[in-house]
Order: C-alpha cells, then structure tokens, then sequence
C-alpha cells in the first residue's frame, strides 16, 4: 500500500460500528468510520438533521442502550467521522485493504491496515402483485422518516407482514399523528404464541422486550387500530398509487401506503466483493458473513459485527462490535490474548443469551410461508429492469444458474445490484431443483457495491480507472 494508511476502516455507523470504534481507539489505533448517513446512529437510532430537535426522539426503555452507545460516541476522541459518504468497492491491497469511497467532494481510494464491516441490514423484499405501485415501502422506510423527523409519509397506512416489529413502526406512525388502517400478520396467533412458549426461559430473560411489544400494542389499542392475525396479503391495488390491500379473506382495506414487513437480511455486498466466505440464511434467507470467535473472517484483516453476520438485533450488534473492537486491537498487537479473553468475558456471555432471543423471534417471524407461495406470472420479479416471474420460468427452462439468468434476462443488473431479486430468484431456482436456496452460489459481487453517479467517478481526479473493473 502506498500513501497514508489507517490502522482501521470501518463501515458502518451504527451500534456495531461505534462499539468497535470504541474499542480500537482505547487501544491507540487511528480510525476512520464512514456512513451513507450525515449523522451517526444507524437505523436503530436514526438521527434528525443537525439543527433539528424532535421532542422525545427514541423515548423508552427500548432505546436506552444504543443512546448511551451514541453519546459515548459522540464524545469520543481519535475517530475521524465520514458521514454522506458510501463505500462502493473493497479490495485486497498488500497486507491490507483499499476502500473506494464516494461523497459530497466526489471519488477516493482509502488505505486501510484493517477493515471492519458493519453495514447492517434491509428489509426482506417480497414480490407480490402490485408492489411497485407508488406508495409501498418497507416497514423500516417509514419507521426512518418517523423516527428522524417525526414525517409521516403517507396518508392512511396498512402494515402487512410477519415481523412483530410492524407493531412497533405502527404505535410510531399513530404517535407522530398518522393514521394506521390496519396491522395485518399474516400468520395465525396460535402460531406465534406456540413458538413464544416453546421458550419459556427465553421469554423470561427477555420479558422487558415483550413488555415494550405489548406497549405498542396499547397504542394502537386505544387509535382503535385492528391487529388480525392469519391474514396473507394477496395483493396491493391502485392505478397510478395505492389505493387498497386485498388479503385472502377477501378483506379489502382502503389505503395510500402499505408498509411490507417479512423481516431483515443481512447487507453483505462489500464482504462478498473481496471474496469472504459468506453463507445463506434460513428462515428470511440472505448472506451472513462467517467469522471467528474474534469476528474476523476468512479474509485476514477483514472483521464484521452486527448484522452483516446475520440478524439478530441492536443489542447483539453492540456485542459483536465490542468483540469485533477487543479482536482487532488483539489482532494489531496492542492487547495480548489474555487480556483480550478478559476484556471479551462478559461479551460473550451475554452475545449468548441475546442469541437465543434473536432465535426466538426468528422462529415467530418466519416467512418461510409466504416466500413459498406462487405468485402470478406477471408479478415484476426485478423491480429496476420489470422482469416478470413468468420471464424468470421461461430462463429458467435452459439456464439455472443465477448469473446465466441475470444476462438472459437482466434480472439483478439495475441499480440495487440485486438487493431486491436475488433472494425471490434463487427460491425460484430452489424450487425447481429441490435444493436449499442459494445453494449454488448467488450473483457475482460486483463494483460498486452501491449505487453511484457515475460521473463522480469518472470525472474525479483521486478514483482510479481500476476501481471500476474490480
């Protein structure tokens, strides 16, 4: 590596990325941590604009530790701040690593000893009839316009799903003054409550959780929002924007926005860009990265904590970023293995009992049900070229393997890079094979990682040509 180099790079400014930071700064390693925000905090803390104040932003216990987390941070010395900024391209450089990072000021390539991933997640997409109508969105795209600005957007919503989150983001939507029609699950109570008590110690290590649940369920409770359960939304109709959800009861609500929430996948396009072992998830599907007990993965150098690893919350991220901080400071010989042990003691224990939670909800929310139902043949697969399911079955009869699909097709090669088809195509694959998905490998990672104008880097004198080949 030529020029400056940093001891570390981190990806990601939420809980995982900040308890790291933390860590490797108390151990005397400079660091630089860049995020697509302005403001750290990531999703689950979701900052207003500076000079923004919002009355009780993230009140309640729920919140409590990732605040604490942002204000330790906030104070924190020694880490350079690189908000507005993506990373659209990581790549072995020597004994290190050369980041390709576009921001407000253009295209730049940053030499770092070590990186640590920490990107987190996004929503699992499912396609389903009518779902590029303007005004779906993920549950968590309304929950960040609420939770940062207190802007509902969107008139009279329905939340449909299988994720216990959507009573969350609803109780949210009512307090910030926004009207919610209906929370829809789609599967049975009994169903959710079979799974709930089949952990019955689960539930009592984490009854402050479900306290907080049952709180947003009281919200709702007295906007006189209905909460049904064993309800599969079958469709959303409108012409030019939402006008309704059907379900397959035959219920048809009247709505402008209909926020879809079947759970969360891990972000794992930068690992998969340098070739770091990833594995597919069960249940909501997606790539976690695979690590060692030090969160480092099979790529020397390069670390990942919270949901890059697979999802299983705020609290585990913070975990995983402290282990991740502890691994990379042990890594860098600033702390011998015994402190390291020491320092990592109580990490571990509770990253443990927080697992067996994440493992809970995961079973109470799983969509395994609905991302095996058939959709129509003229449903859009792949939102940013509009191939349809039937266009995917007609590749489908002669190429099986994702990356010949995606060039006969195009599916996977718009601006999401695949983010929203590759899991509802590799199911399509599985289903006709009768192998698990993703089995075979997804869609080749590919630079850049997120979209970008191509312009910045072109046109910028620090990017190089090279970058746009990798």
């Amino acid at each position: 590596m030529s020029g400056p180099v940093i001891d570390l790079a981190i990806v990601g400014g939420g809980p995982a990325g900040q308890a790291a930071a933390e860590q490797a700064v108390a151990a005397g390693l400079s660091v630089v941590l860049f995020d697509e925000q302005p403001r750290p905090g990531g999703q689950i803390a979701r900052q207003p604009p500076a000079g923004f104040t919002v009355p009780g932003w993230l009140a309640g216990r729920a919140y409590a530790e990732v605040k604490a987390q942002l204000a330790r941070f906030a104070r924190l010395d020694g880490v350079t701040w690189r908000g507005g900024t993506a990373v659209a391209g990581l790549a072995a450089d020597g004994d290190g690593f050369r980041l390709t990072v576009v921001g407000p000021d253009g295209a730049e390539r940053v030499a770092a000893r070590r990186v640590l991933i920490a990107a987190g997640c996004y929503d699992l997409p499912v396609p389903l009839p009518g779902w590029t109508l303007p005004g779906v969105m993920s549950a968590g795209a309304a929950q960040a316009f609420v939770k940062s600005q207190r802007i509902v957007p969107g008139g009279r919503f329905v939340l449909a799903g299988t994720h216990p989150l959507m009573l969350v983001v609803a109780a949210q939507i009512v307090e910030s003054g926004g009207t919610v029609a209906a929370v829809m699950f789609d599967q049975p109570l009994g169903r959710c409550v079979a799974r709930a008590l089949a952990e019955p110690l689960t539930i009592l290590r984490h009854a402050g959780l479900f306290v907080d649940a049952a709180a947003a369920r009281r919200v709702l409770a007295r906007a006189g929002v209905p909460v049904r359960f064993g309800r599969p939304l079958t469709a959303v109709e409108g012409g030019e924007m939402v006008e309704a959800a059907r379900f397959a009861d035959g219920t048809v609500i009247a709505c402008d926005r209909v926020a879809l929430c079947y759970g969360f996948v891990p972000q794992a396009d930068l690992p998969r860009q340098v070739g770091a072992a990833v594995c597919w998830e069960a249940g909501a599907g997606g790539w976690a990265t695979a690590h060692d007990g030090w969160m480092e993965t099979d790529r020397p150098g390069l670390f990942v904590a919270g949901e890059t690893t697979g999802v299983g919350g705020a609290a585990m991220a913070l975990c995983e970023g402290r282990l991740a901080g502890i691994g990379i400071a042990r890594a860098a010989g600033r702390l011998d293995d015994a402190a390291a042990a020491g320092l990592a003691r109580a990490v571990r224990r509770r990253h443990e009992r927080l697992s067996g939670f994440a493992r809970l909800l995961a079973a109470i929310a799983d969509p395994a049900e609905v991302l095996a139902r058939a959709a129509p043949g003229d449903t859009i697969l792949c939102r940013c070229e509009d191939v349809t399911h039937a266009a995917i079955d007609a590749a489908l009869a002669t190429a099986t393997a994702p990356n010949a699909v995606k060039l006969v097709t195009r599916c996977g090669m718009g601006v999401c890079q695949g983010r929203m088809c590759e899991g509802a195509l590799l199911r399509r694959i599985a289903a006709l094979d009768g192998a698990a998905p993703g089995g075979g490998g997804g869609f080749t990672a590919r630079f850049p990682a997120r979209p970008v104008p191509i312009g910045l880097l072109c046109g910028a004198d620090r990017a190089e040509a090279g970058d746009v080949a990798d």
